[in-house]
Parts: C-alpha cells; sequence; structure tokens
C-alpha cells in the first residue's frame, strides 16, 4: 500500500486585496495537484491548514481542482481549515468524515480531528475526551498491525519546534499516555509547523511535512508486510517556485520561511514491521 502526502497547503482567497495574484494561484495549485495525484498510489492524503482562512470561496475552489482528479482524498483538519466557518459546515462542504480509519489487511489508518473550531487567539492543537477515548481503542485494537495517524498538528516535544507554545496538541492532553500502549509500529505524520522533521520515541515514529508554499514536495509513505517506508517526490521547478514566492509575499495569515527550510528529498527513512509471533499449538491434554 502506498500513501502520497501533502503539506500545508494554504490555498487563499483573492477577496482580501490579493486579485493580482490570481494567474500565480491558478498556475501553482493547478500544477501542484496535478503532480501530486499523478504519483501512483492507494490513497492522498492531506495534513490539514489546505486553505488559507476556511473560507467558502477557498473550499470550494481547491476541492474543484481535487475531485476532477477522481483520486482517493483523505483531508484531515488544519487550524486555518476552521477560522472561517463552523467544523459542521466545513465537514459538509468538503464531505469528509470527522475523526475516523481506515483498516487494510497491511495497516490501519487513523484521521484525526486536532483543530480549534473557529478560535483566532489559540492556533495549537487539542483533542476532547471523546477522540481520546476512541483514539485509545484503536491504538488497543490495532495490536501489532502498523498505525499510521494523519493529524494537523504534533505530539509535545516530537517533531521540530513542537516543543513551543500554539505548536503542537496542548501538552496537557495525554496523548503520549495513548500512544505509549502500542503494540508493534506506529507512524504519526503532521504539519502545523512548516518545516521538514523526523524523530522516533520508543515504537513510534513521528514525521512532519513542511508547507507546499516553502517547498514543493510530496511524502510516500509505504506499508509492506516487512516494513514501512518514507520517502519524497520533488515536484518544483523555477516556474513553480516563482509563483509560490508571489504567493506566499502576497496572502495573509502565511508568511514564507526566511530561513532556508530542509528539502523533504533529504528525509528517507524505513521503520522496520515486526513479525508477529506465532502461537503454538495448544497441546493436547490427556484425561
Amino acid at each position: 500500500m502506498k500513501i502520497a502526502v501533502i503539506g500545508d497547503l494554504h490555498y487563499p482567497t483573492l477577496k482580501d486585496g490579493c486579485a493580482y495574484i490570481e494567474e500565480d494561484r491558478q498556475s501553482f495549485y493547478e500544477t501542484f495537484l496535478e503532480r501530486f495525484f499523478s504519483i501512483p498510489a492507494d490513497l492522498y492524503v492531506s495534513i490539514g491548514d489546505l486553505t488559507n482562512f476556511g473560507r467558502i470561496d477557498e473550499l470550494e475552489e481547491v476541492y474543484a481542482i481535487i475531485r476532477k482528479h477522481n483520486k482517493p482524498f483523505k483531508h484531515v483538519l488544519g487550524n486555518h481549515d476552521l477560522y472561517a466557518m463552523t467544523r459542521e459546515a466545513v465537514l459538509s462542504t468538503t464531505e469528509q468524515k470527522h475523526f475516523h480509519t481506515v483498516s487494510t489487511d497491511s495497516a490501519v489508518l487513523a484521521f484525526l480531528d486536532t483543530a480549534r473550531e473557529q478560535d483566532y487567539e489559540d492556533w495549537g492543537g487539542t483533542m476532547d475526551g471523546v477522540q481520546q477515548y476512541w483514539l485509545d481503542s484503536i491504538v488497543k485494537e490495532s495490536e501489532e498491525l502498523p498505525l499510521i495517524l494523519f493529524a494537523h498538528h504534533p505530539v509535545f516535544s516530537t517533531t521540530k519546534n513542537s516543543e513551543k507554545e500554539k505548536r503542537c496538541i496542548h501538552p496537557d492532553i495525554p496523548i503520549w499516555d495513548i500512544l505509549s500502549k502500542k503494540q508493534g509500529a506506529g507512524l504519526y505524520v503532521n504539519g502545523h509547523n512548516h518545516c521538514n522533521s523526523l524523530a522516533a520515541r520508543e515504537q513510534w515514529t513521528f514525521l512532519q511535512l513542511s508547507a507546499a508554499l516553502d517547498d514543493q514536495a510530496v511524502r510516500i509513505i509505504e506499508v509492506t508486510d516487512s516494513f514501512i517506508s518514507i520517502d519524497s517526490v520533488t515536484i518544483d521547478d523555477a516556474k513553480l517556485r516563482k509563483h509560490a514566492e508571489a504567493i506566499g509575499n502576497a496572502i495573509k495569515h502565511f508568511t514564507l520561511k526566511q530561513e532556508t527550510v530542509e528539502k523533504a528529498a533529504y528525509f528517507k527513512y524505513m521503520i522496520p514491521v515486526p513479525v508477529p509471533a506465532e502461537v503454538p499449538p495448544q497441546e493436547k491434554v490427556k484425561l
């Protein structure tokens, strides 16, 4: 099974005085998503902040591009996706599900919702008791089958900058207590902090993706019986980078990285999948 994943896309409206970047916006997002969906994969995932402010025009326009490719696509919500509208309205517009799972023969995939709804002051991550209970059951029920979680916010003190305020799921939420119960391999995939990063803690690997306007790349996660591999496909060129720079410098609620972004192409990783121990046949007992 192969999964193609993109980081924060920040598709913006043109109604905030940005009409002059209309050509850049059309060229960048049409090209970027065409190249994303042309990569052979069984599933395509956005780890949130698909839009820049969650406005209805942003959602409808970016989903019009996505839907014309007719590929299986999952979008977990980021904080930017929930600024303008309620969670219910966004899910209705996108036709996506709330937190949920997809089970396959090779892995369990879980899609989390860590975003606060219409909270302009706190863009950090959260998770209510209902979702914590649900996640705890998913971790336990997955047993030794690989578990891959997709969320917008990182777990506290894992990937780069996740120890900072509003840069992670709030540290008071006991998510590590839940994840630590996992038997076998776990992979947690997130965005939010606009930088590529990889970290490991016990049986879990944490993979963080940069924003698409900073680094035009796609992560490829492949799951087999013996490993989970992480690789990258760079899909940029000089023209695409120029459009990205024009958009990033024009829109509100987003800032291009001033420092050099460590490129996704440098992040290749292999996670071994332990072979489940065989249960010995029960011995016959003479009575």
